[in-house]
């Protein structure tokens, strides 16, 4: 929603200095004679966009970068041919009301007066386009270097004590605490903090809300270094240098949205801390052979009860179930019995 209602305001705002512009060179005879009617001056300002559009649009991205010189050139062609288009279209009128001055001064000097204002002003007016794309350019730069900085390397830029800049790794980052137009970031390292220009606004922006919770106007603290939290007060965990862990009071702003996110985290770190390591994969143990002794009494049971199943047989000859299936899975190896019917009403046979 965001990127369409910036779209339409950038095409009206495109649009309106499209009309200002083909208005303002239809009512003033800018850094040239009259041209004699409203519609040459029409055509003279529409020749001033094509040359702005062209060189904001096609000649700006496609050469400037790789042929900077050939953009110039370029561009300087592009200025005279539609100044000389522009000068083209008031000549007869010019011809007509400045004869008298034309006589006195020379044709020459007169016509070659007006078309190097002529060729100023399109120069002048499209080196306003390679002012907003440098700005653009190096705004791009910039965010291309914040983001390496901030979330690839995952460091902040800040100054020390003495003034000095340097970059300290976000997972250090005890709390950070506004301090007017300051922001001062505490680190896990002695009590040490450093200094950041900025708002509190910025930084949380910058980190984003899945490392750092903000609980109040002035406090930002980051989750893995929170311990507990009773729903108006938040604990940290105490760092080795510390006699006692620090503690945080929420303000009524946020307490709709800080304890819920801060009991979510800790939920989701104990639930990690707590998951059992997956179970290797275990030999599996050979099968224990029964006795033989066990498998003659299974064998004569079955060869005296023809059909019996396995919870008769170990009733009667007072073996574990376990042991009796042990007995009648060597039985069926040796294809000494065998299984018949269903498993309802079926029974062991000798074969």
């Amino acid at each position: 929603m965001k990127k369409q209602t910036r779209t339409i305001i950038i095409v009206l705002l495109n649009v309106l200095f499209c009309a200002y512009m083909l208005w303002f060179s239809t009512n003033n005879s800018f850094l040239r004679p009259y041209a004699g009617s409203k519609t040459r001056e029409f055509f003279a300002g529409l020749i001033l966009l094509i040359t702005l559009y062209a060189n904001y649009f096609l000649l700006y991205p496609k050469l400037h970068k790789k042929h900077p010189v050939v953009y110039w050139v370029v561009l300087v062609s592009l200025c005279i041919i539609a100044a000389a288009v522009d000068f083209a279209i008031a000549h007869r009128f010019m011809m007509y009301c400045n004869s008298a001055v034309i006589e006195k001064y020379g044709a020459f000097s007169f016509f070659s007066h007006h078309y190097r204002l002529i060729v100023i002003r399109n120069v002048t007016l499209n080196a306003f386009p390679f002012i907003f794309r440098e700005r653009q350019e190096l705004q791009k730069a910039l965010d291309k270097e914040v983001q390496i900085v901030y979330q690839d390397a995952r460091l902040l830029d800040v100054s020390d004590k003495d003034h000095n800049a340097r970059l300290i790794p976000r997972d250090n980052i005890y709390y950070c605490q506004q301090d007017g137009n300051y922001t001062r970031i505490y680190v896990t390292q002695d009590d040490l903090y450093y200094s950041r220009y900025g708002s509190m606004k910025y930084l949380e922006q910058l980190f984003g809300t899945e490392e750092f919770v903000r609980v109040s106007n002035t406090l930002l603290i980051p989750y893995r270094y929170i311990h507990s939290c009773n729903g108006t007060e938040v604990f940290m965990k105490r760092l080795p240098w510390q006699k006692e862990p620090l503690s945080f009071a929420i303000e009524p702003k946020y307490l709709d949205q800080a304890p819920g996110q801060i009991a979510l985290y800790l939920l989701n770190s104990k639930g990690q801390e707590t998951m059992k390591p997956p179970k290797q994969n275990r030999k599996r143990r050979k099968p224990v052979k029964p006795s033989q002794e066990k498998t003659d009494t299974v064998l004569q049971y079955i060869k005296e009860h023809a059909g019996s199943q396995t919870k008769e047989i170990a009733e009667n000859t007072q073996f574990s179930p376990t042991t009796v299936e042990r007995c009648l899975a060597e039985l069926r190896k040796q294809e000494l019995v065998k299984f018949k019917g269903s498993k309802k009403t079926g029974g062991y046979h000798i074969v």
